[in-house]
């Protein structure tokens, strides 16, 4: 049990210093920092778990477009260009499935360590949440579906409004105020 420091009075007297209270702007920011943090996991499990199905369609739906074929008759074919684009993208989307779970995952982790306000929680928050919205930006230019693509979104936004309310100056004189105690 910690206690609270004492301060001397004036008339020679100690009394106890009143604790220190949590700013809302830091209990935003880790707020935030887990809303980016958990829409980049989602984001990351979608891409990892349907890459093959989502890399089918987009590989058909580009050919369509190109050969006059119906996306359908495009599936049916099977041929090796239909297979090596598949591949491709199946690659792709693993890659930037794993990115986005990993930096999810450590945005996640390094949100929740900053309830001290502590300097080097805040910046791998802000390292972190960079990551997590550049992969968001990149996924939202992908061709995929609403549903991984209204995640990367999410995860872009939240992360950058994360990172702006982690170094707001309430949070600094929080930081201050606890080591003064």
């Amino acid at each position: 049990m910690t206690s609270i420091p004492e301060a001397q009075t004036g008339s020679g007297h100690y009394a106890q210093a009143a604790p220190v209270k949590r700013p809302a702007v830091l209990l935003a920011a880790i707020g935030v920092a887990v809303l980016a943090a958990l829409a980049a996991i989602v984001d990351g499990v979608l891409m990892l778990t349907g890459g093959k199905e989502l890399a089918l369609d987009i590989t058909a739906k580009a050919i369509s477009e190109v050969s006059g074929q119906s996306v359908d008759a495009v599936k049916a074919s099977g041929d090796s260009l239909l297979d090596i684009g598949v591949a491709e993208i199946t690659d792709s989307l693993n890659s930037r499935g794993g990115m986005a779970l990993a930096f999810g995952a450590l945005l996640l982790v390094f949100g929740l360590l900053m309830f001290g306000a502590s300097v080097w929680s805040r910046v791998l928050v802000t390292l972190f949440g960079l990551l997590t919205a550049a992969i968001g930006l990149r996924i939202v230019t992908d061709d995929v579906t609403s549903a991984i693509d209204g995640l990367g979104g999410a995860a872009f936004a939240f992360a950058l409004i994360a990172i702006v309310l982690t170094w707001l100056p309430a949070n600094s004189r929080y930081k201050k105020a606890r080591k003064r105690l």
